[in-house]
């Protein structure tokens, strides 16, 4: 076992607020882009939340939430899964892709600072079975140590409501960039992130 994944396991409980910033290039299963109704759940071992749903039907696979949701991650937990999901009339949904967060990526310093990561996602015909390659989705994630968490409910994440707008998508930095906060990380004099990389920077508040 690795120093990392040795880490990993003894970190304690905590709150996590996960903003999912956008999706980049991402397909529906027939293979056409994600054009209406999608919507992303951040998914722990003990709770799952949605975000809103983007109703933009001119989106062509580029779905923009800029939303942040808390969550509970317990004791011992090595990651979280990221999965956009499209919305069907009459309340159906269906998974279309999803990527896997490690532990270890955001809890590098402090609690309270903000780390800007960017995945490649994956298709998803059911939760938990990856397949093809699908785009990319930008979020950011924030320690929040001793905040209590939001109620979550019991087992599938309940239908979200539609979002109330849409901002530029240019806020999420350039496609491929490999780091949802490009401009903070150049402030930083740090290296951008390769396209397709996963890197992120804690950043203060």
């Amino acid at each position: 076992m690795s120093h990392k994944a040795a880490a990993a396991t003894t970190m304690p409980p905590m709150t996590l607020e996960v903003k999912v910033v956008n999706g980049e290039d991402v397909r529906v299963p027939s293979g056409r882009p994600l054009c209406h109704g999608a919507y992303a759940v951040v998914h722990t071992p003990s709770s799952s939340t949605p975000t809103r749903v983007d109703q933009d039907p001119d989106c062509h696979g580029y779905p923009y939430w800029d939303e942040a949701v808390r969550v509970a991650l317990p004791a011992g937990a090595r990651w979280l899964d990221v999965e956009i999901c499209r919305a069907h009339a009459g309340g159906m949904s269906e998974p279309v892709a999803a990527a896997r967060v490690p532990v270890e990526d955001f809890t590098v310093g402090p609690p309270g600072h903000l780390h800007c990561l960017s995945y490649r996602l994956f298709g998803s015909a059911a939760r938990g079975m990856l397949q093809r390659r699908n785009g990319i989705v930008n979020i950011t994630v924030k320690r929040l140590d001793g905040v209590a968490p939001l109620p979550a409910a019991e087992g599938k994440a309940m239908f979200p409501p539609p979002a109330a707008g849409k901002k530029a998508v240019d806020a999420a930095g350039p496609s491929g960039s490999g780091s949802c906060c490009g401009a903070a990380a150049v402030e930083q004099e740090k290296p951008a992130a390769p396209a397709g990389a996963v890197m992120g920077y804690p950043v203060g508040c």
